[in-house]
């Protein structure tokens, strides 16, 4: 179940705690209850077996497509939403922070420079940025995390969903631990879908 978005400002960015706390319970809400909320979804080798009988009834095969259906629908409603979510506020803060240094860099750029042997304190007067290299660490940090949670939920996915995790036009499914290139082009793939 997704959450809602907290209103991006910089400030925000700046007081990462309550950002970090909402990226912490997204995770905890969308991907850690993966499995319980598949469960009433079929694992791929049920469906295989179900899906494969020529013998099965036309309601049966219904049953198996509308499970598909449900999977696809919670994996891109819930999953994929929660997963922009997050790509959003990491990319906001991100930009924010390079925004900020760059004009911290401009600024200094215009001040007049003064030989240290003449006034060895004038560096103390020149702008920082250590606030903004505290954010571009913990952005970084987060997509780090992001990668590790998104490579194991999605390892679920492709298990008790059907037709998420292959290749339309080969049918075979993408290796997962694979520097998280499972996961990758599907959800590319649903981004550029929204967008259209």
């Amino acid at each position: 179940m997704p959450i809602e978005k907290p209103a991006l400002t910089p400030e925000l960015c700046y007081s990462a705690e309550s950002l970090r706390r909402f990226l912490f319970l997204s995770r905890s809400l969308t991907d850690d209850t993966i499995s319980a909320d598949l469960n009433s979804i079929p694992t791929v080798k049920e469906s295989k077996i179900l899906g494969s009988g020529s013998s099965w009834t036309k309601p049966e095969r219904e049953k198996i497509g509308s499970r598909r259906r449900a999977c696809k629908d919670f994996v891109y409603s819930s999953v994929f939403e929660s997963w922009n979510v997050r790509d959003e506020i990491l990319e906001y803060c991100n930009k924010i922070a390079n925004e900020r240094k760059s004009e911290i860099s401009a600024t200094a750029a215009k001040k007049p420079k003064v030989d240290p042997r003449l006034d060895p304190y004038e560096a103390r007067d020149l702008p920082t940025y250590t606030k903004e290299e505290e954010i571009l660490s913990w952005v970084a940090s987060e997509k780090g995390v992001e990668d590790i949670v998104r490579d194991r939920s999605w390892s679920i996915i492709c298990e008790r969903c059907l037709d998420i995790g292959t290749d339309s036009a080969s049918g075979a499914t993408p290796v997962v631990g694979d520097n998280g290139s499972g996961w990758r082009p599907a959800f590319q793939t649903w981004k550029n879908s929204k967008l259209h």
